[in-house]
């Protein structure tokens, strides 16, 4: 897989993932290619925390987050022009609110070369 840009390598990238393993598994991921992780946060009340404490270029934001939806901060991230990607496990038929329909959707278990699409192509600042 290629590396990100040195641009992008200083990327910022929230985490907000409620399966351990998962989370493990993308800021793995995401290390290597470059990135410092915020977090990762498995439940809403600390990712908002950290979304307004802490300069961040981009998100992964799991969907369902132990029953609670990501929406809250996904908005709180449109709002500080932050761009995300939502995670699922549900399919692209999840509950997504209309103003969120272009959002870009990665399903679990995710594929790291999607992962990595999905970094140059969102965050990369190339």
């Amino acid at each position: 897989m290629a590396s990100l840009s040195p641009q992008a390598q200083s990327c910022r990238i929230l985490v907000v993932e409620d399966s351990f393993l998962m989370a493990e598994a993308l800021c793995d991921l995401l290390v290597e290619h470059g990135c410092e992780i915020i977090g990762p946060a498995a439940r809403l009340s600390p990712a908002l925390d950290l979304a307004a404490d802490r300069a961040i270029d981009g998100a992964f934001l799991d969907i369902n987050l132990a029953g609670e939806h990501c929406f809250p901060l996904a908005t709180l991230l449109r709002a500080k022009g932050v761009p995300f990607v939502f995670l699922t496990g549900y399919g692209e038929h999840g509950v997504i609110p209309a103003t969120f329909g272009g959002v870009p959707l990665a399903s679990k278990p995710f594929d790291p070369q999607e992962i990595v699409a999905l970094l140059h192509r969102h965050f990369g600042r190339t």
